[in-house]
């Protein structure tokens, strides 16, 4: 055997982690799964409180990795510098950065979509990912190794009529790693996206609660049913890790089959 994966392939124990909008939904999901495999979190919402929630339920378990709760709007540049600085304050080094925190804001044709909304889904979708990546790349670089995990959407891999700014912010966000990863690779650092497809949280409630909209979304699916936070979370773990340690430059799609699926 190697003696380089002589352990387990997903113990991530030491490792330091920043997840943007990890207070509920994938993103919580993605914080309390890193932490059972030995990382360090930094969980960062909007709202302290509900990302405290996060932290002390992650500090409550004994055999799991530590956490602290700062408050980010990832719109504003100066929230995401102090999210860096309270990140390197508490832990260290950051050396996983999930790009988790998104938003949608606009459903309608493109003549609609104004200046400002765009703007803002660009800064969220896609504006903080490249500016923590810029802040925390050097700290990776210097240690040899560094994970960027993008979350994206299946919904960036295809056309819309309806969902302009968010798949041209989603998918312009998949461009962006693969060129980090071509970039950087030499020097230890692996970037993908996950691209989840439907997934049981609050952005995505009111295609759930929506009869036709729930049977059109699943008749594409190869398992026919709604996928779990945690089963994200879980290809997040797989990149973050030396399992993972392969993959570079590459958009995992996390949906039951439906890109796959032509009939």
């Amino acid at each position: 055997m190697n003696r380089r994966f002589a352990g387990t392939l997903f113990d991530l124990a030491g490792e330091v982690a920043i997840v943007t909008g990890s207070s509920r939904g994938i993103g919580r999901a993605i914080a309390l799964r890193l932490a059972q495999h030995g990382v360090n979190v930094v969980v960062s919402g909007r709202k302290i409180e509900a990302a405290q929630t996060v932290a002390d339920e992650i500090n409550a378990s004994p055999n799991s990795g530590r956490a602290v709760a700062v408050a980010c709007n990832v719109t504003r540049a100066d929230d995401l510098e102090a999210l860096c600085e309270a990140a390197e304050a508490a832990f260290g080094t950051v050396s996983v950065l999930v790009a988790n925190a998104a938003v949608h804001i606009h459903v309608g044709p493109s003549a609609e979509m104004s200046d400002a909304v765009l703007a803002k889904t660009m800064d969220a979708n896609f504006m903080a990912l490249h500016r923590l990546s810029q802040r925390l790349l050097p700290g990776m670089i210097a240690r040899g190794r560094g994970r960027i995990i993008n979350l994206s959407s299946i919904a960036a891999l295809f056309g819309s009529g309806v969902y302009h700014s968010y798949t041209l912010s989603k998918a312009t966000a998949i461009q962006y790693v693969r060129n980090l990863a071509v970039e950087h690779g030499v020097a230890g650092i692996r970037a993908n996206s996950v691209a989840p497809g439907l997934t049981r949280t609050d952005m995505a409630a009111g295609l759930i609660d929506d009869p036709a909209a729930l049977a059109r979304e699943l008749s594409r699916s190869t398992i026919g049913r709604i996928g779990d936070p945690d089963e994200i979370a879980g290809a997040v773990v797989f990149l973050a890790s030396d399992a993972g340690g392969y993959v570079n430059g590459q958009t995992l799609a996390v949906d039951g089959g439906m890109t796959i699926r032509y009939d």
